[in-house]
Formats: structure tokens, C-alpha cells, sequence
């Protein structure tokens, strides 16, 4: 047999058909024998389903979990009878020629232990990491800093995707990408396959490292071409590819180089730029006004200091720098801990009014205390009246320039919210219909849905807006389609999954900020109406009402003033609890000093959420005592799961810290 063909799948159903389609088309054009594996890791979209039906003639093998794209070629791989082993991507199109071009090259060449072709993206462009060389510490130290980009053409700076090199010949190299790779029956034999402590990227330049010190080589071959729809398969997974990405060239390096401690160091830094990187372009908007306000309170201080002194710098040497740097910082501090920095308070003058009497009765204090500022009380009502007329302009400038940028006419509002909507049943068709009304279509922008599985992915739903993917997908698509609102509505999944998935999204989607509303039913409205954003359409008798997902206890405020009551009652409890140990041992203590224990180190807290076998429960930490505890007088167990969660749900949307003193007295005059 000439060629046995493998292709492990994850969720890519349409993508899979199109490359076995091509598969059958190159083995007929080239007339080689060969066998078509697949293996399918635990795909949810019907992949396998589809093999069964429309390939029968294809071996499948499938998992009912996702065990890495190296295992599941290994899988194939033993059981293979070709002379010759393609490693193929599920998302790719061979053309006609390409597998005999490539049996003929690896023929003629017996010393080649790999080859791969010559791999474009979808507009027909060159796909650079068809390519590679090893991720030396140096080549890995360039690629994450950037110098790789910077410099393509340079020998020095472009090891790693040899940009430097023509694409228009065939040569030997260090390593291909594993969507497109022709192994010899000798180099499988002598290496075993892939390394399996990989389990997305990586696997692919380690198996041709250990190619290359068997003595063979690896190959770029130009004269044949196959398309790369690349990243299909990691988008539709949850997995976060940069970190696997980057784990995988430590693991690579450590295993290949030795434990570097100057590169591990450096890969430390590079990975940690790249992610302050992301940070500051997730929070950009609130960075940006926030240097607004600096330069206007700055701005304050140093006009008042000319009109009352007659000189831009007209206050006592002493005050110098600190009457720049204090009113600034206590300004910033306030307007921050008061939400005026979220995206819903950014355009508004409000905040600015609440929160700057505070920064008075700060600012007028500390003039007391020092008396190097005494001068400057007389200048502290004006500046930070002053400062905060000059703030409330500059909010008003950026609401002009929001006008000028979405069109608007004489609104305020920001540009448009690109919409995700969580479900497809008939309450998500119904919330779509409104938002494409002519009272919503100049405020959202409806790009598509989440369903439970898919089954139904890229296909239209309503209106041509198709489902863009499932639940677990949810961080994926909102990175792809830049949303920046999700409407959950309340029928489509239970608030542990809705939690789930807001908490993923936390953690995984560091680019970009994005607001979660779940459109209640009637019950659920009067838990919270304040917060509730009634929408009517124009042209229509129904409204839509979407509750902001907003949680107390994620807020700022709330987390500094928690962590402090903790270390309070944690201090103060815990030398007692220790001595009632001493004095009479139990069980019940034991765990309860390990318990503080886990709190004094920040692990948990005092008053938090109870542990959900539902999930759900990331919003805060695993509390000593609950709502729930409290509430089942002591025995949670009785509780059912859906109670729990709605205890959590209602504990974390309404926390304040007299709820959590409340909740500790009550647990402590319980016992007694």
C-alpha cells in the first residue's frame, strides 16, 4: 500500500468533508493505493455521524474525549499499512497532484524522513509556519519579543519562521507543521510517532527533531500546494492556544536544551509583555480617560495657580511635586472605586459629582495633617471644584466624539453593540426579531448565536445570521466576532452555566470589554429593577428587558473591604479557636482552624459562596460560612443543587459588607 492518511478531527464537520473530498479526488488523480483514517476527539457537531453516513469506506476511530492531537495520531498511526504516513489537518484541501508529487519526492529521496508541502491560507496567501526552525532560546526569544516580525529578512532574527528564505524552492529545513506531514514508514519506526506530553502544538517540531537525529532529513517541498484553513479546530474549542502555544516551546526546550534558567526567565518576560499588552488594550477606554482626567485636574491646579498668584507655579517650593501628584492620585483612586471608569459610567457626568466631595474631605484632611500643604487649603475647594467642571468637560468632548464616529444623530450613546445572543430556541428568535427593529437597529448589531451543541454551526438562524457555536465556545466568539454585549435569555441554560461560561470569558478574553444581560421572566424582573434596562421599539408594543449580569462582589470596593473583614475576624478568632482546641479537641475545631487558616492566606473567605456540584461558583471564593448555611439552618445538605445556586446568585448580586457581618452573627448565635 503506498499511503495510509490521517486526520484527527475536533468540530470541524464541514471542514472534514471538504478535506476527504480532496483526499479521494488525490488518490485517484496520483492512482495510489491508500487507507483514510480518522480520528475524532469527541467532537460535538455530528463529525462522526457524518463519516458513518457519507464515508463509509473510511476507517473511524472515535473518542469519547478529546486526548490531543499527538495520542490520536498515535492511535492511527500503529494501525496504519502504508509505506508512507500523511499527517493531515481536517481543515485543509489537497490539490489533485499533491499526493503524488509528494510519494514521488519521498521516493527519489530516501533519505528523507518527512517532507511537507508548500501550505496557503484561504485568500490563496503564503502560510508562513508551513515551515520552521527549532525554537532555540534565542529563536524563541526573538519570535516573543517581536524582532522576528521586525526584522523577516534577516538570517539572525527569523530562525524560527524562516521568513528569510524564498518559498519558491525545495530544501531542507528543521521542522513543518503538523497540518501537512509525509513520513517515511523508517521514520516512524525509529521515532514511535509523536512525543505525547504535548497536546496541541509542539508535537509536530519535536517529532522532527527526533527525525533529525536518527540521521533523516526533513524536507519543504514548493512544486505542490494545499490550502490551510487555519485555527479551525482551536476555535471551535475552549482551549486558550496562546498559553498551550507557549507552554509547548517550554516543554520542548527543557526537553531538547536542557533546563535554561536565562531562557525560562525569558520566557517568563516575553509571555508577561504579551499579556500587559492585552491588559491595557482590554482597558484602553478607562486608560485613555483616565489620563484625561490627570491632565484636567493638573490642568486646574495650574490655571487657578496663575489667576490667583499671577505665575503657572505661583505656590511654595515645599508644595512641589506633591501638588500635582496628591490631588491627582486621591482623584483617580475615588473615581475608580466609585465605577466611574466601568463601560456604562465612562460617558457620564454623574459619578463625577457623587465622587468628588469624597476627594474634598480627603484632599482638605491632608492639609491638616501636613503642614508643609497648609498653604494650599485655600486652593482646595476651588481645585477640586474646578478639577471636576474639567472633568465633566472632558466626558463631554469624548460624547462628541462618539457623535462624530457612530453617525448619531444628537445621541450620546457609544457606537454599536456587536450582539451575541446564548440560545436558539423560540425566546432567542423572539429577542432577535426585536433587536433587528427599527427602534433597536441603530444600537445593535445582532452577529449571531450560541447553541447547546454543533450541530447547527454556521448555518442561518434567523435573517441570515447564523450559529456561531455553542456554550463552550463562548470566549472564542466573542476574540473572533469582537462582541462586546451576550444576551442570555432565561430559558436557553441555568445560571450555573450562564456563570460558567461569564467566567471563562474573564479569564480568556483579555482584549476587549464585553457586558452580559440575561432577559428575565416576569419573577425575575423584581429581583433587581433598578438595574434593569426596559428597551421599547418604535414600531412595535412589546419591550424587551435586559438585566445587567452585574455582580457586588466582583466590584473593587467590595473585594478590598471583604479581604479587610476577613484578616479582621480571622486575627481575632483565630488565637481562641486554638485555645478551645487545646482545652477540649474535636473534629469540628480541627477543620475550623484549617479553615481560617485558608483564609488568612486569602484561599477563602469568611462569608462566601457554597460549593455548587453545578459549578458556577468562580464569582467569588468558597466561603467558611454562606447564605446557603444559614438558610438551611445549618444543614445545607438538604438543600437542592438549583437552591444553592440561587442563593449563590442572590449572595453575589447583592453583597454588601453588612450582609457578610449579618451572616457571621447569625452563624455564631446559631451555635450558641
Amino acid at each position: 500500500m503506498d499511503i495510509s492518511i490521517i486526520i484527527v478531527n475536533y468540530n470541524v464537520r464541514e471542514f472534514l468533508r471538504g478535506a476527504l473530498e480532496s483526499v479521494k479526488r488525490s488518490l485517484a488523480f496520483g492512482k495510489l493505493t491508500g487507507e483514510v483514517f480518522v480520528v475524532d476527539n469527541a467532537s460535538r457537531d455530528g463529525s462522526a455521524e457524518m463519516i458513518r453516513l457519507e464515508f463509509p469506506g473510511v476507517q473511524l476511530i472515535a473518542l469519547d474525549e478529546n486526548i490531543g492531537f499527538g495520542r490520536a495520531n498515535n492511535l492511527a498511526m500503529r494501525e496504519a499499512n502504508g509505506d508512507y504516513l500523511l499527517i493531515l489537518n481536517p481543515d485543509t484541501i489537497l490539490g489533485e497532484d499533491t499526493l503524488r508529487v509528494m510519494v514521488d519526492f519521498m521516493r527519489l529521496h530516501p533519505k528523507a524522513g518527512v517532507s511537507g508541502c508548500k501550505l496557503l491560507n484561504a485568500d490563496g496567501s503564503f502560510q508562513i509556519s508551513c515551515r520552521r526552525g527549532f525554537p532555540t532560546p534565542w529563536a524563541s526569544f526573538t519570535k516573543l519579543f517581536g524582532l522576528s516580525s521586525f526584522f523577516p529578512n534577516s538570517p539572525r532574527f527569523a530562525q524560527y519562521n524562516l521568513t528569510y528564505l524564498p518559498t519558491d524552492q525545495t530544501y531542507e529545513i528543521d521542522a513543518l507543521a503538523g497540518a501537512f506531514m509525509l513520513l517515511s514508514r523508517e521514520a516512524y519506526e525509529k521515532t514511535g510517532g509523536f512525543d505525547e506530553d504535548y497536546f496541541m502544538y509542539g508535537e509536530d517540531i519535536d517529532l522532527c527533531y527526533r527525525i533529525k537525529k536518527t540521521g533523516l532529513a526533513v524536507f519543504y517541498v514548493h512544486s505542490t500546494s494545499t490550502v490551510h484553513f487555519k485555527g479551525e479546530s482551536t476555535r471551535r474549542s475552549v482551549i486558550n492556544e496562546v498559553y498551550v502555544f507557549y507552554e509547548a516551546m517550554r516543554i520542548f526546550v527543557r526537553k531538547h536544551y536542557g533546563r535554561n534558567f536565562l531562557f525560562s526567565i525569558l520566557l517568563q518576560v516575553g509571555i508577561g509583555v504579551r499579556s500587559l499588552i492585552a491588559l491595557i488594550k482590554k482597558y484602553r477606554g478607562a486608560i485613555v480617560l483616565a489620563f484625561a482626567d490627570a491632565l484636567a485636574v493638573t490642568g486646574t491646579i495650574l490655571f487657578l495657580s496663575h489667576q490667583i498668584f499671577g505665575s503657572w507655579l505661583g505656590l511654595p517650593r515645599v508644595d512641589y511635586p506633591w501638588v500635582f501628584i496628591i490631588p491627582v492620585i486621591i482623584s483617580l483612586f475615588i473615581l475608580s472605586i466609585s465605577g466611574s471608569y466601568q463601560p456604562e459610567n465612562r460617558r457620564r457626568s454623574k459619578p463625577i459629582i457623587l465622587a468628588m466631595p469624597a476627594a474634598l474631605i480627603i484632599l482638605s484632611s491632608l492639609t491638616y495633617f501636613f503642614k508643609e500643604f497648609a498653604s494650599s487649603r485655600s486652593l482646595v475647594l476651588m481645585i477640586t471644584g474646578a478639577s471636576a467642571l474639567g472633568m465633566i468637560v472632558v466626558r463631554m468632548f469624548f460624547r462628541f466624539i462618539d457623535r462624530i464616529r457612530s453617525g448619531g444623530e444628537g445621541s450620546a450613546r457609544p457606537l454599536l453593540r456587536r450582539t451575541l445572543i446564548a440560545g436558539t430556541g423560540a425566546e432567542s428568535l423572539r429577542i432577535a426579531s426585536l433587536l433587528r427593529g427599527s427602534g433597536f437597529s441603530r444600537r445593535y448589531q445582532l452577529v449571531g448565536f450560541l447553541g447547546k451543541d454543533l450541530t447547527s454551526i454556521d448555518q442561518p438562524l434567523f435573517q441570515e445570521i447564523p450559529v456561531k457555536g455553542d456554550l463552550g465556545m463562548l470566549a472564542k466568539v466573542i476574540q473572533e466576532e469582537k462582541v462586546t454585549q451576550v444576551i442570555f435569555p432565561s430559558d436557553a441554560f441555568s445560571y450555573s452555566e450562564m456563570l460558567t461560561a461569564m467566567q471563562r470569558v474573564s479569564s480568556e478574553v483579555s482584549t476587549q470589554e464585553v457586558s452580559f444581560n440575561v432577559v428575565p421572566q416576569a419573577s425575575d424582573v423584581l429581583l433587581s429593577r433598578s438595574k434593569i434596562e426596559l428597551i421599547t421599539p418604535t414600531s412595535s408594543s412589546e419591550s424587551l428587558a435586559l438585566m445587567p449580569l452585574e455582580y457586588n462582589v466582583q466590584k473593587i470596593s467590595h473585594r478590598i473591604a471583604k479581604r479587610f473583614l476577613d484578616l479582621v475576624f480571622a486575627i481575632i478568632i483565630y488565637p481562641f479557636i486554638i485555645i478551645m482546641n487545646i482545652v477540649g479537641q474535636s473534629v469540628q475545631r480541627k477543620r475550623l482552624l484549617q479553615e481560617l487558616r485558608e483564609v488568612l492566606r486569602g484561599k477563602r473567605s469568611l462569608v462566601g459562596m457554597h460549593p455548587s456540584p453545578k459549578g458556577g461558583t468562580e464569582l467569588a471564593k468558597i466561603g467558611v460560612v454562606s447564605l446557603a448555611d444559614i438558610s438551611s439552618g445549618g444543614n445545607s445538605g438538604r438543600l437542592r443543587s438549583d437552591d444553592i445556586d440561587q442563593m449563590n446568585i442572590y449572595y453575589a448580586r447583592h453583597h454588601t459588607i453588612g450582609m457578610d457581618i449579618e451572616i457571621l452573627l447569625r452563624k455564631i448565635f446559631s451555635r450558641t
